[in-house]
């Protein structure tokens, strides 16, 4: 009989650790029969690719698997297999994919959340054949805001004994964007996705985050992004990023269309007079995308940046980063001192 297993379950993620640093069996009877049993079931699973390209030394530690409309990834990380779904048809929010968005069970269809509880149901039954298992489900989605955290308080390792609740122990984790210090209760303002400032309340969670409840929803958000007080004009959206991203795409397509009358109005609406460069990264050979997020294997699809945002990057990594001018010319930084 092998030692107790713990399986965590939080939302499409299912863990299963065991304490047994002498075990060695761990990776073929678990790991291992895993996999099989899931294959019996109807899942193709297989190598993933980009782990195997850029790092074959952990690609046999690494899984995914496809079945229906419901993808996986399996991980073994030392005494821990991780397994964790999500859906091909959910609501994507999160730009890297459906895998990064949060509450993908809640996203998923009716059908595809009884799958992955009927998954859930089954490596749980051939566990308890195995060993004993203690499951610990961390969903407390539905619960109401605060119950959340007070919930969360009471499991944490790092509360402090007297209070019962965790406590910020440096300055810079209380410290707001406006300069405050923050403290438990107080009312804050931030932005919320869609740059539209809102109100609430905040609770300290841990390190540089607090929870905030607004509008009797639980929002997780760093203290550099809460303000202790109220924004000048609060009609006002904080989304310059999502603002800018979209002009460059809409530009990118104008281009594209040759539609050079509209490119033209949307540059001078995001750049004024200012020419406009783009960053060339020499270890990806490839152009930054919009926004510092992501690479371009050409111009069409290459961010553009002003002089001083395009210098101020290169010159923060001037060994892997270029300036490209107008002309199409590169300029590095890195040569300066030579």
């Amino acid at each position: 009989m092998r030692k107790p297993i713990s399986i965590n379950i939080h939302d499409s993620h299912l863990g299963i650790w065991q304490d047994d640093p002498h075990d060695e069996t761990f990776r073929s009877d678990i790991y291992g029969v895993l996999i099989r049993q899931m294959r019996d079931r109807g899942w193709s699973i297989g190598r993933n690719e980009e782990t195997h390209r850029h790092c074959r030394s952990i690609s046999p530690n690494q899984r995914v698997g496809a079945r229906g409309t419901l993808l996986c990834d399996i991980e073994l990380a030392g005494r821990t297999v991780k397994v964790e779904f999500w859906s091909t048809t959910a609501k994507q929010e999160n730009r890297n994919g459906r895998r990064y968005d949060f509450n993908k069970m809640k996203r998923m269809s009716k059908l595809d959340r009884l799958r992955v509880e009927l998954e859930f149901r089954r490596i749980i039954a051939w566990l308890e054949e195995v060993a004993p298992v203690k499951v610990t489900r961390r969903d407390e989605q539905d619960l109401p805001a605060m119950q959340r955290i007070e919930k969360g308080c009471a499991e944490s390792w790092h509360k402090d004994k007297t209070l019962g609740r965790p406590v910020p122990g440096y300055d810079y984790n209380r410290k707001s964007n406006d300069g405050g210090l923050l403290e438990q209760g107080q009312t804050v303002w931030f932005a919320d996705r869609k740059g539209r400032i809102i109100r609430g309340t905040a609770y300290y969670n841990l390190n540089s985050m607090w929870w905030v409840i607004a509008g009797g929803q639980l929002f997780n958000e760093s203290c550099y992004s809460l303000l202790t007080a109220a924004p000048a004009d609060l009609r006002t959206k904080h989304n310059e990023r999502a603002r800018r991203n979209r002009l460059e795409a809409e530009l990118q397509i104008a281009v594209k269309r040759m539609d050079y009358q509209r490119a033209h109005v949307l540059k001078t609406i995001i750049f004024g007079t200012e020419q406009t460069y783009m960053i060339w990264a020499r270890d990806n050979q490839a152009y930054y995308r919009s926004q510092y997020a992501g690479y371009s294997s050409d111009t069409a699809g290459a961010g553009r940046y002003t002089r001083a945002e395009a210098e101020a990057e290169c010159r923060r990594v001037p060994h892997e980063l270029e300036m490209v001018c107008p002309d199409g010319s590169h300029v590095r930084f890195d040569r300066e001192a030579a």
